[in-house]
């Protein structure tokens, strides 16, 4: 993913576990189509909507290249199970995930899904915020603040293990959508 996944949510606190299960889910969905430019997650309930009766809601906005969207809204009229969050959150991630496989592959990406790599935080640039790893293929990739999706960049320290899907920059190899190991 070319921009780090937007994920907020409203009226409620989440727990780790709905964090954890939204990063699973994006993760998945970014395997499926390496080449999704960005995503927006939005989650409305949470905790007391089984309380209260009310449903969950979760809305996704995923932009694709040429120009396409493809939005998801998990809220159904009769869909009395939303009233559990990461059920409404499974529902609109494989609605999305469905829409993704129906896409018809640009030509000019056909055979350009590069598999995810492991590798280690090997230096940060001073002042900048930036590195490299040292992937497990023995190359240095670059490394920009914004590829990092699933912790914060100033949480990560030389040798933390990551996996980060690999990309060729203006200058040289790049790590895109970069996670850390563990999260």
């Amino acid at each position: 993913m070319q921009v780090a996944p937007e994920i907020s949510f409203r009226s409620f606190e989440p727990t780790d576990r709905i964090r954890s299960r939204i990063d699973k889910e994006v993760e998945t969905l970014e395997a499926h189509f390496p080449r999704m430019i960005s995503c927006k997650v939005m989650v409305e309930g949470g905790a007391r909507r089984r309380q209260t009766g009310d449903l969950a809601h979760v809305s996704l906005h995923i932009t694709l290249p040429g120009g396409k969207d493809i939005a998801v809204s998990s809220m159904k009229d009769d869909a009395g199970e939303h009233s559990d969050v990461m059920v409404a959150i499974r529902d609109a991630f494989k609605a999305a995930e469905r829409q993704l496989k129906s896409q018809k592959p640009d030509p000019r990406t056909v055979g350009a899904h590069p598999s995810r790599l492991s590798g280690t935080i090997a230096r940060f640039i001073a002042g900048e915020p930036a590195g490299f790893i040292i992937g497990e293929d023995g190359k240095d990739y670059y490394l920009h603040a914004r590829e990092v999706t699933t912790s914060k960049f100033e949480d990560l320290t030389i040798g933390d293990a990551v996996t980060f899907r690999p990309d060729t920059g203006d200058e040289g190899p790049m790590a895109r959508a970069v996670h850390q190991r563990g999260d």
